[in-house]
């Protein structure tokens, strides 16, 4: 069902309730509200619901960010202040997009306009101290990608900002992190992934991610397959948000509504 039909539909549930007159603008503000009451409806019952998982299915995004190996020994990605290659060199602002975010500083995403949840988040490193100089953050001579070891990637775990920075400074070894139980938490807008550890070489997440009404209400499919593309939502899935958003207009004073036009 693409957007057209989508007010067409709204139309006509409507009309059979005697409502007032909608102009497309006003449609669209309540398809968008719909769409997030449908999200956070199903984002609460997902875990243990299949339905809910088929119904946010074209939400999920993967998330990934990279330092190769070529990447590292190159030094293309090492800050001005050294310390070593980051991901913020190498997804800078200018890397962003309405649907996936950057990196600035050691290891904190800053989180997209249309981010909604982050379901998981993984961790990957590689041997750090074994390859890059200390004093320069410049990869050691001689030092080719073969002599580069990733670890394999652990699941993160996401904890309260105060939980996050306790732990992070704790002396206690069953709390603090490391490079087999690393952690997250959310501040600023921001995803802070285990920020005292500069030898990240890869984070992936996947997420949930609030698209648009026209994305939403999209005809887009993956190649000749009938299955709907990302972001947007199976026809079922769609009516569904459409009787929300029939709901919410049918609960609005008539007298804010725009009158037709003669």
């Amino acid at each position: 069902m693409n957007l057209a039909e989508a007010h067409e539909y709204i139309d006509i549930l409507l009309d059979k309730a005697d409502q007032p007159y909608f102009i497309e603008e006003e449609k669209n503000k309540f398809l968008n509200l719909a769409i997030s009451d449908f999200i956070n409806m199903h984002y609460q019952k997902m875990t243990a619901d299949e339905d809910s998982r088929r119904a946010l299915s074209g939400c999920i995004r993967w998330q990934s960010f990279t330092l190769t190996a070529a990447d590292i020994i190159s030094g293309s990605y090492v800050p001005s202040g050294g310390g070593g290659p980051t991901l913020s060199m190498k997804y800078d602002d200018t890397t962003s997009t309405p649907t996936k975010g950057h990196f600035q500083g050691p290891n904190q995403y800053v989180v997209p306009k249309n981010h909604l949840y982050v379901l998981s988040l993984g961790v990957g490193y590689y041997n750090k101290d074994e390859v890059i100089d200390p004093s320069n953050g410049n990869i050691y001579s001689g030092v080719t990608a073969n002599d580069i070891i990733f670890s394999p990637t652990v699941s993160a775990e996401n904890k309260s900002t105060r939980d996050y920075y306790e732990h992070d400074y704790t002396q206690d070894p069953f709390n603090k992190p490391n490079e087999h139980s690393p952690h997250w938490s959310y501040i600023e807008n921001r995803i802070i992934i285990d920020f005292k550890r500069l030898n990240i070489r890869y984070i992936n997440m996947q997420v949930i991610t609030l698209p648009t009404v026209a994305q939403a209400f999209s005809e887009a499919v993956y190649g000749a397959s009938p299955s709907p593309a990302s972001l947007t939502f199976a026809e079922h899935y769609q009516k569904q948000i459409i009787q929300m958003a029939v709901k919410r207009m049918t609960q609005t004073d008539v007298g804010l509504m725009t009158p037709p036009s003669n």
